[in-house]
């Protein structure tokens, strides 16, 4: 969104060079309805709509670049163009905040359960037939595994992407935004405390149920069915319950 300047500073003129570049790139491509690969403007006349320097706007464009709000290309047609927002920035900047405030694994778990909750519930009026396919697709393939030889990393996998499809039915980018930083993070948490193999069976069980709410379009009963099944997660990490979690009703 457009950068405000604090009414503490003097001028405008204070206002970082880069936060202006930013803010004059992110109202071009909402103004414009720009997306991914569109051209948004050439550094030049960047350079002369918000008078800042060669220098300042090269090191504020080298920072959208990294984080994919942009892209830069040479050449007939080049200049600035829409990129595809970067989900690692934000991971790493959770991730060191996690280390850097001594965040236990169990409240990425708890941030990472109410978000897929959330997305369940959502996805329940909002999932397309597709999106119902492509989840009896993920739970048949976990289904078919031989879980007392899998590996974690199969296992996890499956599980994890199980959630990040039901986050994609939602039809929420925000969410998945979040959600999908999240990730990499619960993966490795989860690798430490890997689930029994009762508990890798009673997961078929758990995500038939879930994909059977969002077809029917009960939010209630998806919403509760994620819980259940993240929840077990959360007490492994808790290292409160060595068997299967037995959560409520279904």
């Amino acid at each position: 969104m457009p950068v405000i300047p604090s009414p503490f500073s003097e001028s405008h003129a204070k206002t970082r060079a880069s936060d202006i570049v930013t803010a004059h790139i992110q109202r071009e491509i909402r103004s414009r309805g720009l997306g991914p690969g569109e051209r948004i403007c050439s550094e030049k006349e960047l350079q002369a709509i918000t008078g800042i320097s060669r220098a300042g706007v090269r090191e504020a464009l080298r920072t959208l670049e990294h984080e994919g709000l942009i892209r830069t290309k040479t050449g007939p047609g080049g200049g600035i163009l829409v990129g595809q927002p970067a989900i690692a920035p934000l991971g790493r900047t959770v991730e060191a905040f996690r280390h850097l405030a001594g965040v236990e694994p169990a409240a990425l778990v708890d941030a990472w359960l109410e978000l897929a909750v959330t997305c369940a519930r959502l996805a329940a009026s909002r999932a397309t037939p597709d999106d119902v396919e492509a989840l009896r697709q993920i739970a048949d393939d976990y289904r078919a595994l031989n879980l007392e030889q899998a590996s974690f990393d199969a296992v996890a996998r499956l599980n994890l992407g199980f959630v990040r499809r039901t986050a994609q039915a939602a039809q929420n980018p925000i969410l998945l935004l979040f959600l999908d930083a999240l990730i990499d993070l619960i993966y490795s948490a989860a690798a430490t405390r890997p689930p029994s193999l009762e508990q890798r069976r009673e997961l078929v069980s758990v995500h038939d149920r879930v994909v059977d709410a969002l077809q029917s379009g009960d939010g209630d009963a998806a919403a509760r069915r994620m819980h259940r099944h993240l929840s077990a997660l959360r007490l492994l990490l808790l290292d409160q319950n060595n068997g299967p979690h037995r959560g409520g009703p279904s």
